[in-house]
């Protein structure tokens, strides 16, 4: 095999959590009249939660209010096959204190001026995974490839 090899890592919980807290867009997973629906969101981390807006009366607030979801964010390189995925499964709640709030806007401003009609949602990280897309040199003693 004259190319290099591309193989899956498991990322640990901090590692997996670092990573997706340089990345702005993910995907919420939700169940939406007992199916799975997923909603793109600009998120962010926030001591081991994920934390993302949504539409005050939209079905993603509405799901996501006292519900269990999945969240995964991720950076692949096309060209290099190469990068990483991590999923956060965990309990989601609307955010209500002021404080946490004007916290989480400072964290994670409104570009779009939506904040108004818009509830602040936190995302448990009960459950952390992720993979790692990592090129090896042809011939090392491995031969994961996806």
């Amino acid at each position: 095999m004259s190319e290099d090899a591309v193989l899956k890592r498991p990322l640990g919980r901090h590692e997996a959590l670092r990573l997706m807290a340089n990345a702005r867009l993910g995907r919420v997973v939700v169940s939406e009249g007992a199916l799975p629906a997923v909603h793109l969101v600009a998120f962010a981390v926030d001591r081991e939660c994920v934390v993302f807006r949504a539409p005050l009366d939209s079905s993603l607030a509405k799901a996501a209010h006292d519900a269990v979801v999945a969240f995964q964010a991720d950076h692949v390189d096309r060209a290099t096959r190469t990068g990483w995925t991590g999923t956060v499964t965990g309990h989601a709640s609307r955010v209500g204190d002021p404080h946490v709030v004007a916290h989480l806007d400072r964290l994670l401003p409104d570009l779009d001026g939506l904040g108004e009609d818009q509830v602040w949602i936190r995302v448990t990280s009960e459950l952390v995974t992720g993979l790692a897309l990592e090129r090896r040199p042809s011939g090392h003693s491995r031969h994961w490839t996806y």
